[in-house]
């Protein structure tokens, strides 16, 4: 099966032209992927901004059209996509690839992988999904505003062929994403699980202004996150962007 690919050189931000041809007066029906070399608004969660150098790493948006796909079910939609990105990676001979809540990807505690989920509601169901990736593959230098990021070449030495790799993890998204349904639910929450940055562990984060010890516990299946205080052994669920993980600042290398 085949995805249809449009490429630019240069756009604003992939989701965002996604999401202008699917409101056009004859929106596609079909999955179709938005590929650029170089993004002039490149966008991530919580409004942050996804920066990339031109024609070296991938940034590409796959919009994915469910069947049946239940609203309440939608977590599923990150789950799968993070997974893959993470399998991708050790397919590659990388390890310690981790999935920092609730979606983007790290090698140890560095920054591999940015995704940003835009999902259209129609009824009970979803619509359609906008699944924006940046990935950075053969990038080497960073701006150092940017904490932590780290890319393939820098972790393998190889410098990679990037139309070889966008087909590679095209086609497993791809045939991840149309394998969703409500049997494999709890296997796929096994898998994110298993790979979860902070999971039964103690590190740092921070909510509604304040520094706090705590323990992942649980990622429901909405997506709400459980910590547990490592002080006082108190539990609370968190919505996105209520919290966040403290990454300590790595040396570059």
């Amino acid at each position: 099966m085949q995805t249809q690919e449009q490429k630019f050189k240069i756009i604003d931000s992939t989701n965002s032209e996604a999401q202008r041809q699917l409101k056009n007066d004859n929106p596609p029906t079909e999955d179709f992927v938005i590929r650029a070399d170089f993004q002039t608004e490149g966008r991530g969660q919580r409004g942050h901004t996804w920066t990339s150098t031109n024609a070296e790493n991938l940034t590409f948006s796959y919009v994915f059209m469910p069947e049946k796909l239940e609203v309440q079910n939608q977590f599923l939609l990150s789950q799968t996509a993070s997974t893959v990105v993470a399998d991708f990676l050790v397919n590659h001979g990388i390890q310690n690839v981790y999935v920092k809540w609730p979606n983007d990807v790290y090698v140890g505690m560095k920054k591999i992988c940015g995704m940003l989920i835009e999902n259209t509601l129609s009824g009970h169901y979803i619509k359609n999904s906008i699944i924006g990736i940046g990935l950075n593959i053969n990038q080497t230098l960073f701006p150092a505003n940017i904490p932590n990021p780290v890319s393939m070449t820098q972790i393998t030495g190889v410098h990679y062929d990037l139309d070889e790799m966008f087909c590679k993890i095209m086609e497993m998204l791809r045939t991840e994403l149309h394998n969703i349904s409500k049997e494999n639910i709890p296997a796929l929450k096994k898998k994110y699980m298993s790979k979860l940055l902070g999971l039964n562990k103690v590190m740092i984060y921070s909510s509604h202004g304040k520094i706090f010890k705590g323990i992942i516990k649980d990622v429901d299946s909405h997506g709400y996150i459980t910590i547990e205080n490592a002080d006082d052994n108190t539990e609370q669920t968190y919505d996105f962007n209520e919290v966040n993980l403290i990454i300590p600042e790595q040396k570059k290398d």
